[in-house]
């Protein structure tokens, strides 16, 4: 495959739009021909695919931000990451499950003699979103560590005043005393081009020592102020590496 249509597709596969839109339309033609949960049932297979696609197309809209949103309140991941998706997800299901069962009933009247439980319908959607996001959330993690760059591009330069990298998916936020501005990289890969002294004090940031103003907090939950007004979290297992390189020597609130 020639490179350069190879950086498109994975170009593409970054898009987080298009990931959703290509994970719900393939998962709703799937669905949509197999039948699960009794759909088979439902008269008219081009009724039954034009269902399950729209379906997982709203899926993928409420879903796609929830999972974004998440990442927003919990950048770092972990347990915490986990659990508010998990609270996230239970919450956004109840609405996909009542515009699906909605939708089901109006296109095919004659599910109203049968008793289906609501609880059920909820779990069924639950399963699927819980599904949908595995699948987005492995491929915007395999995009994330794949480089994207043609035979005569190089990594996109940083500015010179970089107080902080922030990571948001697959972009880095680079913060500078002027304000700040994505760019399309690994958080690794923006690391290794600067050259000021500077920590990754969090699993999705990294900090230079000149831009911090004061430290915050205890080693279970310290925060940096920046000379910007940002403030940076630290997470517990970068706590050691602050104290061995002199940042703790007079860190007060």
């Amino acid at each position: 495959m020639p490179t350069s249509f190879s950086n498109r597709l994975t170009q593409l596969s970054r898009n987080p739009v298009a990931q959703w839109a290509a994970v719900a339309t393939v998962a709703g033609l799937i669905l949509g021909v197999l039948g699960p949960f009794g759909s088979y049932l439902n008269t008219g297979l081009d009724k039954r695919i034009a269902y399950w696609v729209v379906s997982m197309l709203v899926g993928a809209a409420l879903f796609g931000g929830t999972l974004r949103a998440v990442r927003r309140l919990a950048p770092g991941g972990g347990m915490k990451s986990l659990s508010l998706l998990a609270v996230a997800l239970g919450l956004v299901s109840l609405l996909q499950a009542f515009l699906t069962r909605t939708a089901a009933f109006w296109l095919w009247p004659e599910l109203h003699r049968f008793d289906l439980s609501p609880v059920l319908w909820y779990g069924q959607t639950l399963l699927i979103a819980g599904l949908m996001v595995a699948v987005v959330w492995a491929l915007q993690r395999r995009a994330a560590a794949r480089p994207v760059l043609s035979e005569t591009e190089s990594p996109a330069a940083l500015p010179r005043d970089v107080l902080a990298l922030q990571m948001e998916d697959h972009y880095v936020r680079v913060h500078t005393p002027t304000g700040a501005q994505l760019m399309l990289m690994p958080l690794h890969q923006a690391i290794a081009q600067l050259q000021v002294e500077g920590l990754r004090t969090h699993r999705s940031w990294w900090v230079a020592r000149h831009a911090v103003r004061s430290i915050e907090g205890t080693p279970r939950a310290m925060r940096l102020h920046l000379t910007n007004g940002l403030t940076a979290p630290v997470a517990r297992s970068a706590v050691v590496h602050l104290r061995q390189a002199g940042w703790l020597e007079h860190a007060g609130g």
